[in-house]
C-alpha cells in the first residue's frame, strides 16, 4: 500500500476530539476523485508507540476536493496505537499513502440523498468543496447526525455552501436537546425525518456515510419505506 509518500504540513483541532490534517503531494502526481479515500501508513522509524493488532495502515476518506494543493483528512481521537502514534507526529514528517478507492459518486446524475453521522462526513465534505468551486449542477440532500454541537465538524463550512450550492439542502441533527442554542433538529434517524425533508424517495439515490451499526439501522429504515435496495449505497466512513 505505500505507493506514494506525502507530508504533513499541518494539524490543528477543529472540533471536540476530532482534528485536521493536511498533507502536501505538490510533485507526487497524486490524484483523486472526490468522495474517495486511501490507505494511509506511518513511518517505520519513529518514536512511535507499539502497533495494534490491525498493524501500521489505516484507510480514511480525504475531507478536501481534489483540486485543492493540500489533502485533507480528519481523525478523531481514540485509544487505538494507530491514532496515538498519528497524533504524535510533527509537520514535516513524511507518511505512504496508497491509491485512492471508493466510488466516483458524482458520475451518478441521480438526486442524492447523503446520511452522514460523526466522521463519517469527511468524504461528503470532499465532495460539496469540489461541487461548490466547480459549480457543478447538482441535487443533494445531507443529513448529519452528531451528539452535540461541539462534535459536529465542518458546520460551518456546510453552513455556507447550503446557502452558496443552489441545490444543496443541509440538515444537521444532534442528540443533545439540552443545547438551546442549536438552530437545527434535534434527536436520532428516523423515517418522519426523511419524509419531513425528502418527499418522495422515488429515483432518488440514498448514500449512508457512518459506522457499520448506523449504516446497518438507516438501511433497514429507508428499505421498510419502500426505497429500492438498487438505490442505497453504502460508503465507508474512514
Amino acid at each position: 500500500m505505500k505507493e506514494y509518500k506525502i507530508k504533513i504540513t499541518g494539524k490543528e483541532l477543529i472540533c471536540e476530539n476530532t482534528l485536521l490534517f493536511t498533507f502536501e503531494r505538490t510533485g507526487t502526481g497524486y490524484k483523486f476523485l472526490p468522495g474517495q479515500y486511501a490507505y494511509f501508513t506511518l513511518p517505520e522509524k519513529s518514536n512511535a508507540l507499539k502497533t495494534d493488532a490491525k498493524g501500521n495502515t489505516r484507510p480514511f476518506s480525504f475531507a478536501g476536493s481534489p483540486d485543492k494543493k493540500e489533502l485533507l483528512i480528519a481523525v478523531r481521537k481514540n485509544k487505538s496505537a494507530f491514532i496515538k502514534n498519528l497524533l504524535k507526529l510533527k509537520p514535516g514528517t513524511d507518511l505512504y499513502i496508497s491509491r485512492p478507492f471508493g466510488n466516483n459518486i458524482l458520475a451518478d446524475n441521480s438526486e442524492k440523498i447523503f446520511i452522514a453521522g460523526g466522521i463519517g462526513i469527511t468524504p461528503v465534505r470532499s465532495i460539496l468543496e469540489y461541487v461548490y468551486d466547480n459549480n457543478l449542477n447538482e441535487k443533494i440532500t445531507l443529513f448529519y447526525f452528531n451528539k452535540s454541537c461541539l462534535q459536529t465538524a465542518f458546520l460551518s463550512d456546510l453552513e455556507m455552501w447550503s446557502e452558496n450550492i443552489s441545490g444543496f439542502k443541509f440538515i444537521p441533527v444532534i442528540e443533545d436537546k439540552d443545547d438551546m442554542e442549536w438552530n437545527y433538529e434535534y434527536g436520532l434517524f428516523s423515517a418522519d425525518l426523511i419524509k419531513k425533508y425528502t418527499g418522495d424517495t422515488e429515483g432518488k439515490k440514498f448514500y449512508l456515510f457512518g459506522s457499520d451499526r448506523m449504516n446497518e439501522f438507516v438501511k433497514e429504515t429507508i428499505l421498510n419505506e419502500g426505497v429500492k435496495p438498487e438505490n442505497i449505497i453504502t460508503e465507508s466512513s474512514e
